[in-house]
């Protein structure tokens, strides 16, 4: 029995690149021990939010920075040349959306259910924002 290959575009990295990536037990434990790793730097976030300095929010977020780059890295074999584009080319915002959608293909998303989900976000978003009373009212003072 083969394991299954996905083909993983990187554009949203910045990279002209699709890498075929091995869908092994192996390579979800990575991606679930991530997870597991982001969830826990989440929860001490709201658990520690108070007692935190500056320097400790700047320290945590870089940790898992550098563990999200490491999984990208390691999981498409990346150079560090690659890398370095990678930085030099998306900002946060951007970065963290091109991750959301490779650990989505890795875990048997397809680019067209990926794209779907997007715009049924972007919509339930742009229909909030429509709803919220607090959004675009301005009072006017007596």
């Amino acid at each position: 029995m083969a394991v299954s290959t996905e083909k993983i575009k990187l554009n949203k990295f910045g990279l002209t690149k699709t890498v075929p990536v091995r869908m092994t037990i192996g390579q979800f434990d990575k991606m679930n021990e991530l997870g597991i790793e982001l969830l826990e730097y989440d929860q001490k976030m709201l658990e520690n939010s108070e007692g935190m300095t500056t320097l400790d929010y700047m320290l945590a977020e870089r940790r898992v920075q550098k563990l999200m780059f490491d999984f990208v890295q390691d999981t498409f074999s990346l150079t560090d040349e690659e890398m370095l584009k990678i930085k030099d080319s998306v900002d946060a915002t951007q970065f963290k959306e091109a991750f959301s959608y490779i650990s989505d293909r890795l875990r048997g998303v397809t680019d067209k259910q990926y794209e779907e989900a997007v715009k049924r976000e972007k919509a339930l978003r742009e229909k909030e924002a429509q709803e919220d009373p607090k959004e675009g009212s301005v009072e006017l003072a007596d």
